[in-house]
């Protein structure tokens, strides 16, 4: 029996598919990528735009021209928050939330094609501890990922994350240290670290600290590792987590911040509990206690009550911000959340308008981050080897610059190496190996 996977949305869903493959090939599937022939179709659903609810649907139907015969499950947060609308499409056998979907064999053993749609997506409650889940036999990435962190518990008033994920729950952290070590064990050189609101970690967990006390421990597993944060609140990132991100070197330098607006008065409409002053003392704080750093940031565009003075404000905070890249999305009312119901929200012309302007200034902002590397010796994962189309292996620092090497041998994918950047080669940065 094959089986093939789809994710869409955020590295948290990347990581519960991940668990999902091993599952099913702990009950005999074998996993295919998805554009194959499979006889069970997963698709692990996001719904944080209305983009992303018509991805889900689309692959719905993808599943189905694919094989009309086989058994299709809609699982994540989509099934979460609107279970019985995908149940109307008449598409899914089978729509599990995320916390049943860990649960998928038993369903799967009572569940059949032609069958009315079996729906199975409960609340998620307080309470309820976060399961280790296993790792596949097989990754497909040099990058794995290790999620310790579910839930949210903010109160962004555009956001459906906290209805679609539940409050926040934590891995106890010696679950947390015996997942990574098997990692490192099986040879990956960086492990991922993603949750919901990662920097959130603990604060679940009776008789523990934060995310920055879990990094302490791991830093007693042996060997030549390093770790990445997939996210963190800038309201989370605690003077303990800045030390020790100065401290210690396998925690690679990059961090993605989700800023989403560069003026106070559209943050106070997001119900974000910041401001443009504590964004700047942040980052000034990082760039000076980690040089190199790669700080990233997402930025929400056309947030209802969002004028041209609003946005100018945001475009020159940007425009000085020390970020290296930035991802910028139109806003997207979710059905049930605040904002959806306020007013005065930008056309979607001038939306993409402004998008266009945004994402503009991130190829520039970009473009200048990676230069000022170019004469540089940086530590860089190896993701991939030469192959006639493309004579050059591809690499990552750990600062989040995409790097091309030339030379070497095969057996260097999946190692941590020495590099000195050069310059660009078609548009991307190229290093050469050091000795």
């Amino acid at each position: 029996m094959k089986a093939a996977i789809l994710t869409l949305g955020c590295k948290s869903n990347q990581a519960d598919s991940q668990a999902l493959a091993a599952i099913l090939e702990d009950k005999g599937y074998e996993i295919v990528p998805w554009p194959e022939r499979a006889d069970l179709y997963v698709i692990n659903t996001c719904t944080v735009t209305a983009a992303s609810d018509r991805q889900s649907r689309q692959a719905l139907r993808q599943a189905i021209r694919r094989n009309p015969d086989a058994l299709i499950v809609a699982t994540g947060c989509y099934a979460q928050t609107s279970p019985q609308a995908l149940a109307s499409l008449g598409q899914a056998d089978l729509i599990l939330g995320n916390q049943e979907k860990f649960e998928l064999p038993r369903f799967l053993e009572t569940q059949r094609k032609g069958r009315p749609p079996l729906v199975v997506a409960g609340q998620i409650d307080r309470g309820q501890s976060l399961s280790p889940v296993p790792i596949p036999h097989r990754l497909p990435r040099t990058r794995p990922l290790l999620k310790i962190q579910d839930g949210c518990e903010g109160e962004c008033t555009y956001c459906i994350v906290p209805r679609a994920r539940g409050p926040q729950r934590s891995l106890p952290p010696v679950a947390v240290k015996r997942k990574l070590a098997e990692l490192i064990e099986r040879g990956f050189r960086e492990v991922v670290l993603t949750g919901i609101r990662l920097g959130a970690y603990g604060a679940d967990l009776p008789n523990w600290s934060d995310l920055a006390g879990l990094l302490r421990q791991l830093r007693s597993i042996p060997g030549h590792w390093r770790l990445r944060l997939s996210s963190l609140e800038p309201q989370d990132i605690c003077p303990d987590l800045l030390r020790l991100w100065k401290e210690e070197s396998r925690l690679c330098r990059h961090l993605h911040l989700p800023l989403q607006s560069g003026d106070d008065d559209i943050l106070a409409r997001m119900g974000r509990p910041a401001t443009v002053a504590s964004y700047w003392g942040l980052m000034d704080n990082l760039i000076r206690e980690v040089p190199g750093i790669c700080l990233g940031a997402d930025i929400i565009v056309g947030f209802p009550g969002e004028t041209e003075r609003h946005f100018l404000r945001t475009y020159d905070f940007l425009t000085q911000a020390p970020l290296a890249y930035l991802h910028v999305f139109p806003f997207s009312p979710r059905p049930g959340t605040p904002a959806a119901s306020l007013p005065h929200a930008p056309s979607a012309a001038v939306k993409k308008e402004r998008v266009q302007l945004l994402r503009s200034l991130a190829r520039e902002k970009s473009f200048r981050f990676r230069s000022s590397f170019i004469g540089c010796s940086l530590e860089a994962l190896v993701l991939s080897p030469p192959h006639p189309t493309a004579p050059s292996y591809t690499a990552l620092s750990d600062n989040y610059l995409p790097l091309l090497i030339e030379g070497g041998g095969k057996e260097l994918v999946g190692q941590l190496v020495r590099v000195e950047i050069q310059g660009f080669k078609e548009g991307i940065l190229s290093a050469r190996w050091k000795e």
